[in-house]
């Protein structure tokens, strides 16, 4: 019978075994399907100007001005602006750069410049896009000429009318879009610098505002686990949950139960484990040994108290054991057997 409950117990375990390393794959599997999938960029700008002088007789070592020096207006022929834009990828993108240069000129009363008195925007130059696929993207738009002079002359002619705030805002923009077989997002960017220019005052200092920190950013792929996938680890854990369940019933089920004489043998054992010592071997008797049988266990126990003498207890198989205390040739006794425990109360 033992034999066949293990061999039982062994037969409902394997499937058990097998079915959480399978479950422990699948999640594993999962968890693969979830790995962040991504592409990281770092996007940077550059904004730079000289001044290109008129003619004249001040002197100066060269006809251009660089941006650390303020100009005098009167001198000032035409601006010539720089712009470089970089953008580096993680991994190769099909790539789109789209670019323009726009300016507006806002003139306002020095008495009231909460409102431009007058204003135009015009687009120096057109919207224009380049492609590519690699690992960068770049642009350089150099040598892009402002003509002072002809904000200049708006100005003046409004001076008529007001005391005129003037500036020309240039704007260098660009756009970025870049698509990758690695996720299903688009790469997308923008960037903007600005040149602030003075129209109105005598000297010119320009005012530059660029996104001069480069942006780095990453965008991931939109992970998820696949149905079929959810569908397996789901089957996997009901199927689990089924075979451990039927597992637990049939260890219960075959579970050998103790017989009355049992449970109160190891009761006895369990309760009064200090007055007891069980004896290894055979119980050996002397003919001149005075045997005297007890009434049950707890006489044999008082007995035990009044003489402070151990109680020895001999186990004969499954069915049978006896207790005995030994003084000198009085030898106390208890018998316990299955075959008369019915009345036997816990």
């Amino acid at each position: 019978m033992r034999l066949k409950r293990k061999f039982g117990l062994v037969l409902y375990l394997i499937p058990v075994v097998f079915l959480i390393v399978l479950l422990i794959m699948e999640i594993m599997m999962a968890r693969k399907e979830l790995d962040i999938v991504g592409i990281c960029y770092r996007e940077s700008n550059s904004l730079a100007y000289r001044v290109k002088l008129k003619p004249n007789n001040y002197g100066y070592d060269s006809e251009f001005l660089s941006e650390d020096k303020a100009a005098i207006a009167s001198l000032i022929d035409r601006f010539i602006v720089n712009y470089k834009y970089q953008n580096t990828f993680s991994s190769d993108l099909d790539y789109k750069v789209t670019y323009d240069v726009t300016a507006e000129l806002k003139v306002y009363d020095a008495n009231n410049d909460e409102k431009p008195v007058w204003s135009k925007k015009y687009s120096l130059i057109d919207k224009k896009t380049v492609s590519g696929k690699g690992i960068m993207a770049k642009l350089d738009l150099d040598n892009n000429e402002i003509n002072y002079d002809e904000y200049i002359a708006i100005v003046n002619q409004l001076k008529k009318e007001v005391i005129p705030d003037a500036n020309l805002i240039v704007k260098f923009n660009t756009s970025f879009e870049g698509t990758s077989d690695l996720i299903d997002k688009k790469v997308v960017s923008s960037q903007t610098s600005t040149l602030t220019i003075p129209v109105s005052q005598k000297t010119i200092s320009v005012d530059i505002k660029k996104d001069s920190k480069p942006k780095e950013e990453c965008v991931n792929a939109e992970s998820k686990i696949s149905t079929a996938t959810i569908i397996l680890i789901v089957s996997t854990i009901i199927i689990l949950l089924i075979f451990a369940i039927s597992y637990i019933i049939y260890v219960i089920k075959t579970e050998k139960k103790k017989t009355k004489y049992e449970q109160a043998v190891d009761k006895i054992l369990r309760e009064f484990d200090r007055a007891i010592a069980e004896a290894k071997g055979k119980l050996r008797l002397d003919k001149s040994d005075n045997t005297i049988e007890v009434k049950d266990f707890m006489e044999l126990l008082d007995i035990h108290d009044n003489l402070n003498i151990p109680i020895i207890y001999y186990k004969f198989g499954k069915h049978c054991c006896v207790f005995i205390v030994r003084n000198n040739s009085d030898v106390y006794y208890s018998v316990m057997k299955s075959d008369d425990f019915n009345d036997w109360q816990i």
